[in-house]
């Protein structure tokens, strides 16, 4: 918390982003829905969330799209549903299976259109060769953090690792039925 007003910081939660054990920025979430915009972030480009904090004995790291949902499972975030090339470099380093976990819910376009921004995570899994989970409680909850919250942390991640995809035409078939389904 900081008692600067500007950006309306006061009003947040505001989360340090650490590279090399230093900090680089933050990301700070509105504490009420009256603030906009709900986040305000100031951080390098091409940053990737809790890569600091990633076990190098582990098997695979999972990706999501905020960093709420990262501290939950102790996975990495993108800040966005666009991964571009120098995170999914940063993520490849750490020389593990890769598992995105895209968020399932809707938004609606300045046309008034249904939108599912996690299909864009998707395509750029396909790209960079990842794996994406369409796990159990994607239709009961809109991301990882969420589901941490609703149904606990392990049921979670065991979840996201029974709901693997690692073909790519099975991830777009899949993600085409899910965004059907919604």
């Amino acid at each position: 918390w900081t008692p600067e007003v500007e950006n309306k910081l006061s009003h947040r939660v505001i989360i340090p982003f650490t590279y090399k054990n230093q900090i680089i920025g933050y990301s700070a979430r509105a504490l009420n829905s009256g603030i906009k915009p709900k986040y305000f972030s100031n951080h390098p480009a091409g940053f990737v969330f809790n890569l600091d904090k990633q076990n190098r004995d582990s098997k695979f790291v999972i990706v999501s799209e905020g960093s709420f949902d990262a501290m939950s499972i102790d996975g990495v975030s993108t800040q966005t549903n666009d991964i571009n090339e120098q995170q999914a470099d940063l993520i490849d380093n750490l020389g593990r299976e890769v598992i995105v976990v895209p968020d399932f819910d809707l938004h609606y376009n300045h046309k008034g259109q249904k939108v599912w921004p996690g299909e864009n995570m998707i395509n750029r899994a396909i790209e960079y060769g990842w794996s994406v989970s369409f796990p159990e409680w994607r239709t009961n909850c809109k991301d990882i953090n969420e589901s941490v919250v609703k149904y606990g942390k392990l049921f979670t991640l065991y979840s996201i690792l029974q709901g693997k995809e690692t073909n790519p035409l099975k991830i777009a078939l899949r993600a085409k039925q899910h965004k059907q389904s919604i």
